[in-house]
């Protein structure tokens, strides 16, 4: 056998010239912009060819192997990788097989910047490992040699996640037997996949949104009714009133007096009125009929119960009475044309009572009055109206001497 410290054969040399050559063809080929980025995983499966050292027994064969690296940096990588290499010795017996296991630990320095070509991507390789393999020549054994390499690579993107990648190592073992050396040459083909780290190229940005317009101010409204300044009518309503289109207070009755200062809304149209909103108590006027009619005393439809604000008209009534104590009266209910015949008889004679209770309250003796309902046989105004069904439903007063 040769001595360990001996030197590779002219024909390996050859054969790393061929596939430095094969490399370069197989990786020019155009493929999407993509790099190797900080803090991404890498699984790198290989394939190649193990050349062993002409001093070695061992006949050159096939390496297969799987590396798993790291990025420290987008062009600093760490890298552990196992190869077995299936090969064979030559020993006096014969040709017998003889695997061989090389572990490996390498430092990986990316050329990231130097190449036209953003996908073809330059390496620098070097590190330290283990070669294990037969000690004896019938495999009774194992021997593990220290080992360290050197090398370059070249990794090509055909997009951000995946790279084909090449790579030529010069291996030195070192054997324990007097110090003495090999020299070897691998050579690999395969596949490098990243998983996670930094950012991958990036996207282009949507261009942004326009800024929104600032929606116009609302107009002024001082006293907060919905209807604007520029066109409210009445700009200081309370709060809380209900107003009509021109900003101000309702009127329904429209006597001039808004409805939530009015304390008689339903005052019929003409009537005279007090600052709240209430007619003014009228004095008692002889009808046509020979009666004193006491105006503005108010029932609701179908109602006998006299409306508070009918009661100034009460008190001019038991001042009359007051003023004439002679005078006896028979007080006459009239109801509008609503309601059947008995219905109306009923409420007028009802609205009579109601009046003559409430004046003898006020002092006037019960034998000077007397009630008596007409129901709806004397109007005193067409019932085809609201007015005038309004005017029916009223109290008259007929003096009995």
């Amino acid at each position: 056998m040769k001595s360990r410290g001996g030197h590779m054969k002219m024909s390996h040399m050859a054969r790393f010239s061929a596939v430095t050559a094969c490399i370069v063809l197989f990786l020019t080929a155009t493929a999407a912009m993509a790099e190797n980025r900080a803090g991404a995983v890498t699984v790198s499966p290989f394939l190649g060819r193990f050349i062993f050292d002409s001093d070695l027994d061992y006949n050159n064969d096939t390496i297969v192997g799987l590396g798993l690296g790291y990025h420290l940096s987008r062009d600093l990588a760490a890298e552990l990788s196992y190869g077995r290499i299936d090969a064979t010795r030559d020993t006096p017996a014969g040709r017998v097989d003889g695997p061989v296991d090389l572990y490996r630990l390498e430092g990986l320095y990316h050329l990231s910047d130097i190449t036209p070509c953003e996908n073809l991507v330059p390496y620098l390789a070097a590190g330290l490992g283990l070669m294990s393999f037969d000690s004896k020549p019938d495999g009774g054994g194992r021997d593990n040699d220290f080992a360290a390499d050197y090398g370059v690579g070249l990794k090509y993107f055909v997009n951000p996640d995946v790279a084909f990648r090449a790579d030529i190592r010069h291996v030195v073992n070192f054997r324990g037997e007097g110090d003495t050396s090999n020299h070897n040459l691998l050579y690999t083909f395969g596949i490098a996949l990243l998983f996670g780290g930094g950012e991958k190229a990036a996207a282009a940005e949507p261009e942004a949104a326009p800024a929104p317009q600032p929606a116009p101010a609302a107009p002024a409204d001082s006293d907060g009714d919905g209807v604007p300044d520029s066109r409210d009518a009445c700009p200081d309503t309370p709060e809380g009133v209900a107003v009509d289109k021109n900003g101000c207070p309702l009127d329904s009755d429209g006597d001039g007096v808004y409805d939530y200062l009015d304390k008689c809304p339903d005052t019929p149209a003409g009537a005279e009125i007090d600052e709240d909103g209430c007619p003014v108590p009228e004095k008692a006027e002889l009808t046509q009929r020979g009666t004193y009619s006491f105006g503005n005393i108010y029932f609701d439809t179908g109602k006998s119960a006299i409306k508070p604000k009918s009661r100034p008209v009460l008190d001019e009534a038991v001042k009359y009475m007051k003023e004439n104590p002679g005078v006896r009266l028979e007080i006459q209910g009239h109801t509008e044309n609503v309601g059947t015949e008995e219905l109306n008889q009923k409420l007028s004679d009802a609205r009579a009572e109601a009046v003559r209770a409430s004046m003898m309250e006020e002092g006037i003796a019960a034998e000077r009055l007397t009630a008596k309902g007409y129901s709806m046989s004397t109007p005193a105004a067409p019932n085809d109206t609201k007015e005038g069904r309004a005017k029916n439903r009223r109290i008259e007063c007929k003096p009995i001497r």
